[in-house]
This record gives structure tokens, sequence and C-alpha cells, in this order.
């Protein structure tokens, strides 16, 4: 397991796993064991497999970026979605 990211703030780092969990990456949280809105002394880690380090990397550098937006293909719009009222 690699270590990708360090942050003092748990709530982030859970958004963090969960998107990348969302993209296929097998994310966990280290030494964050308790529940806490406050701060984690030292930080919480988020770790990944060791081969899909590259690819986990690549998505955040993304999502910091907004490169990471929905493709118009990648989005379905249900007829109610699309404004039709029956």
């Amino acid at each position: 397991m690699k270590t990708i990211k360090r942050t003092h703030n748990q709530q982030e780092a859970k958004i963090i796993v969960g998107f990348l969990n969302s993209h296929g990456i097998e994310a966990e949280l280290l030494d964050g064991a308790i529940n806490s809105v406050l701060p984690m002394p030292g930080g919480v880690r988020i770790v990944v497999p060791d081969e899909q380090e590259a690819e986990a990397l690549t998505l955040l550098s993304n999502a910091q970026t907004g490169a990471a937006a929905i493709d118009d293909e990648d989005f379905i719009e249900s007829d109610h979605d699309a404004g039709d009222v029956a």
C-alpha cells in the first residue's frame, strides 16, 4: 500500500476515499479510527494498492483542476430531468 495523501481533516479524507472508490480504486483510510470533525493530530493517511497509485494520483489531480467533470455522453437525462412534465 502507498500513501497518496495526508490530511488533518477526516471528513475530507472520507470524501477523497469515496471518490477514489467510485472510480474503482481500492483506497482506504489509516490513522482515522476516531470519528471527529476536529482536525486529527498527525493527520489521516489515504492509501491505495501499489499498482493503483498512479491512477489514483491522476484522478486526484484531475479533480483538483476540474478535469474530472462529467462528460456530456456520460450524463443521461431522464424525461423528468429534461423538463418534460406529464
